[in-house]
């Protein structure tokens, strides 16, 4: 009987531009880890440590916690967990920090005690943890958090994994700033022109056949984002100059991460997303903005088992 197990959670990106609230996809970078632990104290789950940033430890104000209760009490609590939280994906950055920590927490749980459920069958448990945090059951963060690659998620709440796109090279910029999501959504139109939805729902469509043709340029160029990126875009600092020094320096496509504010850019090798990443340090530098600078790739994992 396994006593505790270490878990690996990665970043995501999610709406991919064309696929709001439906599409997502898990990074190689960063990605963070987690501790859990069996106690005697059967039902209890408790928050030991969390390294990386301030989060509140309360089992019922802590995403992990959150979910990882959810799926204990649906096994009948047979024990308690003591969880440690080291966290890498920094919260509020737009690229799933409250997912990887969801995740990382119900895979935890089915590690530790041999459960058997498949990833998708722990998604529910880890929208519970990220419900808490967002404020809906959304799983365009959660769902490639546990099963990496690319997700697609149904109005109805089915998952569905689609071919990742190999060539593709990212980079993501996570400026300082504090945004929220309600921030964020309330940008967004009420109500959009047909022939835009129609226009947007080709795009996604010429965006899912690619991936499934295992054609990676006409993946990254299919993420044309006319609906929502063109209404969120003024939210993020200097997003109009990143674009054009992104597109400038190699990326082929590129928009805001989730909710934002963090943006990502590809690039369909390494050498182009080497000088994209120059690119964009040199300029952030240039405006004395603290921000993070991820060169990464796409992720084929999700959160699982290290030792």
């Amino acid at each position: 009987m396994k006593e505790q197990v270490r878990i690996w959670s990665p970043a995501t990106i999610a709406n991919l531009n064309v696929g709001f609230d439906a599409l997502g996809c898990a990074l190689k970078e960063p990605a963070e880890e987690m501790i859990v632990r069996r106690t005697n104290s059967a039902g209890v789950v408790h928050i030991s440590k969390i390294l990386g940033a301030s989060l509140d430890m309360r089992a019922d104000r802590n995403v992990a916690s959150i979910a990882a209760k959810s799926l204990l009490n649906s096994l009948g609590n047979p024990c308690g967990l003591e969880l440690e939280i080291y966290k890498t994906i920094q919260p509020g950055s737009g690229i799933g920090s409250s997912a990887a920590s969801a995740a990382a927490a119900v895979v935890g749980v089915n590690e530790l005690l041999e459960v058997g459920l498949s990833p998708i069958e722990l998604i529910p448990f880890a929208l519970d943890g990220e419900a808490f945090a967002s404020g809906a059951r959304h799983a365009d963060n959660v769902a490639p958090a546990i099963l990496g690659g690319v997700a697609l998620c149904n109005p109805e709440g089915q998952i569905q994994s689609i071919p990742i796109p190999k060539e593709w090279h990212v980079t993501v910029l996570h400026p300082q700033i504090e945004m929220l999501t309600s921030e964020s959504r309330e940008a967004l139109p009420a109500q959009v022109d047909f022939q835009l939805a129609v226009k947007q729902a080709a795009w996604f469509a010429s965006f899912v056949a690619a991936c499934y043709e295992g054609d990676g340029v006409r993946a990254a160029l299919g993420l044309e984002d006319v609906m929502v990126g063109p209404h969120r875009s003024s939210l993020i600092p200097f997003f109009s100059e990143i674009r054009e020094i992104a597109l400038a320096h190699g990326a082929r496509t590129g928009g805001i991460s989730g909710s934002g504010p963090s943006t990502f850019w590809v690039s369909l090798n390494a050498a182009d997303a080497r000088s994209v990443r120059h690119g964009i340090e040199v300029f952030m530098q240039s405006q004395s903005m603290n921000f993070y600078l991820y060169s990464t790739q796409l992720s084929a994992e999700g959160a699982h088992l290290i030792p």
